[in-house]
């Protein structure tokens, strides 16, 4: 089963999700109508990311919550700083401005999918469950 079939049977038994979808490249599980989360991954380079977007938000454009991946943005310097650069955690703070922090993700999605849960339930308010 490629990556993408595993990933998305964790998403679905996790209890989180309404529905999770094959969307181009990506995995997207939806929460409610203007919330959902896509997980892209290239297993030939081992590049990644997921995000958590609420469509409701009021910023332009730029409609994430929170998300890892390994984009090294190198204009950024907050992110070029972090020990596990190119690898980066990011979240919006209470003003709605972007916080990088270290992530302990690396690629190996299938893997790792339970630190995506882990944020997404951190974010919702539902605790730290197992998947």
């Amino acid at each position: 089963m490629p990556w993408h079939g595993r990933v998305a049977s964790v998403l679905r038994e996790s209890g989180l999700f309404t529905d999770v979808t094959l969307v181009g490249a990506k995995v997207r599980a939806s929460i409610r109508d203007t919330m959902f989360l896509d997980i892209h991954h290239d297993p030939t380079t081992g590049s990644y990311s997921y995000a958590l977007i609420d469509l409701a938000l009021p910023y332009a454009g730029d409609k994430r919550i929170l998300g890892r991946d390994d984009c090294p943005h190198e204009k950024i310097e907050a992110i070029r700083r972090l020990r596990s650069y190119p690898h980066h955690f990011q979240r919006r703070d209470d003003r709605g401005q972007w916080v990088f922090e270290e992530s302990e993700m690396r690629g190996h999605v299938e893997q790792e999918v339970g630190l995506i849960l882990e944020a997404i339930r951190k974010h919702l308010g539902r605790g730290n469950r197992a998947n």
